[in-house]
């Protein structure tokens, strides 16, 4: 049954909806803010008690930076929004890598094959995402311009290519010398309420996650790496020369700095 005419609507209806308007999260008081604006007022020990309760519940994420300063944002959000379709994208793209995992894990991949593979896949992503947002340039320029921006290389996109790089270096997937606690979900989690289209999306790969599953990996064997680089300058001479040469300007930038 809907809701009557002029039927107050729950607190936290209302704290979703004004948390769904934030791409990015928000803070208390920014949420106080807006929860006072509205034609019913809203307390700020009221928005307190319902935002514990939808953090408690896992609908909301406070993520605290410092003793004082948190920001909230929605864990889970209906799939017509565009950050929402990106990061979809960022994950369903990477099935575009599968044959490259297989194949590093079972070391049957020359560097060489694992190489010309692996450039050409990240090129193709690279220039299929920038054309999506270039195609949706003339009706939603904002839209577009984030696509273009943070449609590709993503959090997700660089851990996958991580592993991928990493099995390749050791022949196998390696085990980490200690477990690593990963936040919930782990994968995308779809839900249909009311015909809507609603995604929790993974919370597991964040930034410094890297740096962790680095401490933890057996050492890195530098003849790998070598050989591996040995393989990108033989396909691409010329590129990686290129690339080698501003390497090198920024390293004699930097210790011409850092003797003054």
């Amino acid at each position: 049954m809907g809701r009557r005419g002029g039927e107050p609507r729950p607190v936290e209806e209302i704290l979703l909806e004004i948390l769904a308007g934030s791409e990015w999260g928000m803070t208390f008081t920014d949420i106080v803010m807006q929860a006072s604006r509205r034609a019913r007022p809203i307390s700020r020990a009221t928005v307190a008690r319902s935002l514990s309760k939808l953090v408690g519940e896992g609908i909301v994420e406070k993520e605290s930076f410092g003793a004082k300063r948190a920001f909230y944002k929605l864990t889970i959000e209906a799939i017509d929004k565009g950050y929402v379709q990106r990061s979809l994208f960022s994950i369903l793209s990477m099935h575009l890598f599968n044959d490259i995992l297989e194949g590093a894990s079972t070391g049957r991949l020359t560097d060489e094959e694992f190489t010309r593979l692996f450039t050409s896949r990240v090129g193709v992503l690279a220039m299929y995402t920038l054309l999506a947002g270039l195609s949706k340039a003339v009706k939603d320029p904002e839209e577009a311009g984030k696509w273009i921006e943070e449609g590709f290389g993503t959090l997700i996109q660089k851990d996958g290519w991580r592993t991928c790089l990493n099995r390749q270096i050791f022949g196998r997937p390696v085990s980490l010398r200690r477990p690593i606690t990963l936040k919930k979900p782990v994968v995308p989690e779809i839900t249909v309420e009311e015909g809507v289209i609603r995604v929790r999306l993974p919370a597991a790969i964040e930034r410094g996650l890297a740096a962790r599953i680095l401490r933890e990996l057996p050492q890195l064997p530098e003849n790998r790496l070598k050989e591996l680089r040995a393989s990108l300058k033989k396909l691409y001479p010329k590129e990686t020369e290129l690339l080698d040469q501003a390497a090198s300007m920024i390293q004699k930038a930097g210790a011409i700095s850092g003797g003054r």
